[in-house]
């Protein structure tokens, strides 16, 4: 029997060879589609998971108000935090700390930058990730100790058999010797700690003056084990008593000072949900970046939005195909076929189309994966998906009776004496088949319409006018030890017609850091700064509304504001001469620089101050404008001179605007997923609508040709046959642009610099759906026009 449905399924699949192929090809876009979002899902939601004490292992962070009643939240701990917790809590198994470190390595003359971290001697016990050589106990009892991974022991050693080589790695600006003490197996990509090599973290204390008892010096991350059956939510109130107990008595200080309103409090976040943590904690300093859960909704959404679209074609071109279909139903029910014997034939035909659609899908999604990497950051593989078997055939199951069943239905109460005569027709005018086209036209203006609002706000953050022009200025970053200082940079380099001016800074605008700086008594908590010299605001073409630039790199007791400080200061005469305070140290406002966007337009413009540094060697960025013609030669003379003037450090250099560009990456990658899954919805929703247009023609064939004998125009039988689609358009744009609308507004909101959503948006994506609607229905319809009304009527 069953050999006999699919005999019967692959007749009919090879005798109506376009519709089987709208079919086949439609589904095996939409499985695609859905295998890499199953793919990129699972990848995220697998985060962490192959530690075996995952569940028991917790990051210690912080959230607590400021002295101005703003809350703030923290994952950054000092060196004291874990191992105070761990003394006076017995619950605490055990504690881990990490930290990222310069990662250089001298390699013969050269120097190379690899993934390097300081971790405490407890990293392999508590983290899962084992060792193919070395012991787990000692590897890092030592503080000259090193552990590599696979790779990276090949790199230098050529083999696995690394363990008592040794390796010059860069500590506090000098190359000492390190001992490898043992190889790891490289660690997953889906891990939240990753690293080619990790060392022990006691040689970091020296250079961060580690206290005992400090409890506000933050510069790491900490991790502790918890004993199998600890309770959580004890655990954190004992670190809460913990705290009070050391830190206690400054925090009492520090309310004297600032007010009640100030507090820190200590909690444990899992270690499992820190890559989709939602916002609440950074992970950074060296750590996998987190990723947002609310992204793979929205994706998993439209994976959904997809399927759907697809099956919607099958289960409309079943339909509408039913009628060719229904004389062989009739004589199948007359021949004794039971209602349940004709599903099932229908079911395998569905089956049959799935698994070929399937087939297809799995050589799309091979070809496709690079690509989407790319668009993902991610590396994800092929053989990541063969594994999962179950969802592969639940997928297939799934598909096959979402696109089958109901067909399968229809067509099996078909009743036999009506299709035997001629007599049958679709109860209901077809209303069903119109409100799935209607349903599958939304999605695909709904996701239209957010491509649209997405793509002028991405092109918005990138155009808009920064106060600044980043453009042909390179960042060149000194090191952090041993510094030569950026005057003797600007000395070589100006030599050269193609740079076009030097200056410097502390740090680039994407590591801003902040200061509390008092004025008139009133404090200013977080304000940005930069050390600046005095070549700085010309080079980058910054704008002084009042006052004066830097006169001289010796001026180093004045200081230049934005508008926003000017502000929130509450100076409301000329802010030229004022006094503002740091650390002590007073300095005399001489100039006001109008707000530039010194961090991603994601943030308001805050108050910023500018100063010039004290010493030379303070500043860790070269800020370089070049000629933009002479490009390649400027880069290549950078390099050159860095290499002559800091031998034993590679060059590290970016510029400006791709620095820039990144802070997007995120809205770029999402803008490109929706923009694809977009463009996917519209060919698949164009290939149902081509189908169903093609056979509704085919059943009107006569009526067309009366019409046409009585005098109807072929202009009046394109728009007769057209207008009944243009229906289900508007109806479709009515349904989904306020969706569209609302979400897309929302979705706004979390940007302060933003555009303003307008009607054209909307009439843009009715446009656009038109025209594609017209110019897919329209051929068939054109066609059927021209047709000679004689041989329809005849053949009839």
């Amino acid at each position: 029997m069953l050999k006999n449905y699919f005999k019967t399924a692959w007749r009919n699949i090879t005798r109506n060879k376009l519709f089987s192929a709208i079919n086949i090809t439609g589904l095996s876009i939409g499985l695609g589609c859905v295998m890499l979002i199953i793919l990129y899902v699972q990848d995220e939601v697998s985060f962490d998971r192959f530690n075996e004490n995952g569940q028991r292992i917790y990051q210690i962070v912080h959230h607590g108000r400021g002295p101005e009643g703003d809350e703030q939240k923290g994952s950054i701990t000092g060196a004291v935090h874990a191992p105070m917790f761990k003394q006076e809590i017995p619950e605490i198994q055990d504690i881990c700390r990490v930290n990222s470190s310069s990662g250089l390595i001298k390699k013969g003359t050269g120097v190379i930058s690899e993934r390097g971290m300081y971790v405490d001697d407890s990293f392999f016990k508590v983290f899962t990730f084992p060792l193919v050589a070395g012991n787990t106990n000692t590897a890092l009892a030592e503080p000259n100790n090193i552990v590599l991974t696979e790779s990276l022991a090949k790199k230098y050693f050529g083999s696995n058999n690394a363990v008592g080589k040794t390796l010059q790695i860069n500590v506090d600006g000098k190359f000492e010797p390190f001992v490898v003490t043992g190889v790891a197996k490289q660690p997953p990509l889906n891990s939240t700690i990753r690293f080619d090599y990790v060392m022990n973290i006691t040689r970091t204390f020296q250079k961060q003056e580690w206290k005992a008892n400090d409890w506000f010096n933050t510069w790491l991350n900490s991790f502790i084990l918890l004993r199998p059956g600890a309770d959580r939510a004890l655990v954190e109130k004992k670190m809460d008593r913990v705290f009070n107990s050391y830190a206690g008595k400054l925090m009492v200080e520090f309310r004297k000072q600032y007010g009640n309103k100030m507090y820190i409090k200590y909690v444990l976040q899992p270690y499992l949900n820190i890559h989709l943590d939602k916002g609440n904690y950074y992970a950074g300093n060296g750590l996998t970046p987190n990723s947002k859960s609310d992204y793979s909704y929205i994706l998993g959404g439209i994976a959904l939005f997809i399927l759907i679209i697809a099956c919607i074609n099958f289960v409309n071109l079943t339909l509408s195909r039913s009628l060719r279909r229904s004389k062989e139903i009739g004589i199948r029910k007359v021949s004794g076929s039971s209602r349940g014997m004709l599903i099932g034939q229908f079911m395998g035909e569905s089956f049959l189309l799935t698994m070929l659609a399937f087939m297809l899908a799995l050589v799309l999604v091979s070809v496709c994966l690079p690509f989407f990497n790319e668009v993902a950051e991610k590396q994800l593989q092929l053989s990541y998906l063969l594994n999962s078997q179950t969802i592969l055939l639940g997928l297939i199951v799934l598909n096959a009776v979402l696109s089958g069943f109901y067909p399968a239905l229809v067509l099996s109460g078909f009743n036999p004496v009506e299709t035997l005569y001629g007599k049958f027709k679709i109860a209901g005018n077809n209303y069903l088949g119109k409100v799935l086209v209607v349903v599958q036209l939304s999605i695909a203006v709904f996701l239209a319409i957010g491509t649209i609002i997405m793509q002028k706000q991405f092109n918005f953050m990138l155009n808009k006018d920064l106060g600044y022009k980043p453009d042909n200025i390179v960042n060149v970053y000194m090191p952090f030890n041993n510094n030569p200082g950026t005057d003797i940079f600007k000395s070589e380099l100006g030599k050269y017609p193609f740079i076009k001016g030097v200056a410097a800074q502390n740090t680039a605008f994407n590591n801003f850091t902040g200061r509390q700086f008092k004025v008139n008594n009133k404090d200013l908590f977080s304000t940005q700064f930069f050390d600046v010299d005095n070549n700085f605001i010309n080079l980058m073409r910054m704008k002084l509304v009042s006052g004066r630039n830097f006169s001289s790199t010796s001026d180093t007791v004045s200081c230049i504001v934005n508008e926003s400080f000017v502000k929130a200061a509450g100076w409301k005469g000329s802010p030229i001469g004022e006094t503002v305070t740091w650390n002590d140290k007073p300095r005399e406002v001489i100039g006001v620089i109008k707000d530039f966007h010194s961090a991603s337009l994601q943030s308001s413009i805050a108050p910023l101050l500018l100063d010039q540094g004290v010493k030379d060697n303070y500043y860790y960025v070269l800020v370089v404008k070049i000629d933009p013609a002479k490009k390649a030669e400027a880069i290549q003379t950078i390099q050159a001179t860095y290499k002559k003037i800091v031998p034993d450090q590679p060059c590290n250099y970016t510029f400006l605007t791709d620095m820039l560009a990144d802070q997007y990456k995120s809205e770029k990658r999402w803008k490109s997923i929706i923009g694809t899954a977009s463009f996917i919805s519209i060919v698949i929703s164009c290939m149902g609508l081509f189908g169903l247009a093609t056979l509704s023609i085919e059943q009107r064939v006569k009526e067309i040709g009366v019409r046409k004998v009585l005098g109807a125009s072929s202009a009046a039988i394109v728009r007769l046959l057209s207008l009944s689609y243009l229906k289900l358009v508007l109806v479709s744009l009515v349904i989904a642009s306020p969706a569209a609308w609302y979400l897309m507004h929302r979705w706004l909101q979390d940007f302060p610099y933003r555009i303003n959503m307008n009607g054209w948006i909307i009439a843009l994506a009715a446009a656009g759906s038109i025209v594609i609607v017209l110019f897919t229905v329209g051929s068939q319809s054109i066609r059927a026009s021209m047709a000679n009304p004689v041989k329809s009527l005849r053949n009839e």
